[in-house]
């Protein structure tokens, strides 16, 4: 993963003072309190600069800088090893993380969880994060090349999944839901002879950590509208218009 850019040479001259300060801290505090920001004013200012020379948010810089420092510094009270490798997509690098040669996340850099999952991850399992270019990451990415050019529909990819196990029926359930197909909330409960559950089914499928392969992105609301997406609304609607589009070059070869 490449570190996010400098801002110095970015920012206008006024901003430099901030953008030096903010360059230098390996991890930025998440809270605008603990950065030399003066005014609400002021900040509300530098957001605008920020996203006008960037094109993402100053809070998006900021959780990258955050992410980075979680992926390149060990931390000594874990003893165990995730390995770590960067998916290119056509959507946006992704952070992919095994376990044990099991995917464990796949999630888009951007993502607004990221550094929680990454967080809970590293405890749960107690281990700390190495780069690592595995048979298991370049197997990972052959597959995704393949589905991003409409040519594989289902993935043999091995999956470690860490949760309650509520969320992984919930995540096996997503799973079933057919390549170029979608779901209601309502339809997935439903599915799982759990109809009266559906704000527990829509919480389980935001704790999902594996993107695309784990297909939450195939999820919509009852009238058909696309719903949130950790991933973002645009990738998903890229997504199930790629999928789509290749089912029906399927049905019709």
């Amino acid at each position: 993963m490449l570190p996010p850019p400098n801002l110095s040479p970015i920012l206008a001259q006024q901003w430099q003072p901030y953008a030096s300060w903010l360059d230098a801290q390996a991890c930025p505090p998440k809270s605008y309190l603990l950065h030399p920001i003066s005014s609400p004013e002021e900040l509300k200012q530098l957001k605008q600069a920020v996203k006008k020379e960037l094109h993402f948010s100053l809070g998006c810089y900021i959780r990258l800088k955050r992410v980075h420092f979680l992926l390149h510094t060990p931390q000594p009270q874990y003893q165990n090893q995730l390995t770590a490798c960067t998916m290119v997509t056509p959507l946006g690098e992704m952070l992919a993380l095994f376990w044990q040669e099991k995917l464990c996340l796949l999630e888009f850099y951007d993502r607004k969880m990221l550094e929680s999952e990454l967080t809970v991850l590293q405890k749960q399992l107690n281990a700390n994060i190495y780069w690592q270019k595995s048979e298991s990451a370049i197997t990972l990415q052959q597959e995704l090349d393949a589905y991003f050019t409409g040519t594989l529909t289902e993935f043999r990819t091995k999956l470690y999944l860490q949760g309650t196990p509520f969320q992984q029926q919930v995540w096996n359930a997503l799973q079933q839901i057919p390549y170029g197909e979608t779901r209601s909330y309502k339809q997935q409960a439903e599915y799982m002879a759990q109809p009266n559950a559906i704000r527990a089914v829509a919480n389980a499928n935001g704790k999902n950590k594996i993107s695309i392969l784990i297909p939450c992105h195939r999820v919509i609301g009852a009238d058909g509208t696309l719903t949130g997406y950790g991933g973002g609304i645009e990738r998903k609607k890229a997504l199930l218009t790629l999928e789509q589009n290749h089912r029906i070059y399927y049905e019709n070869s």
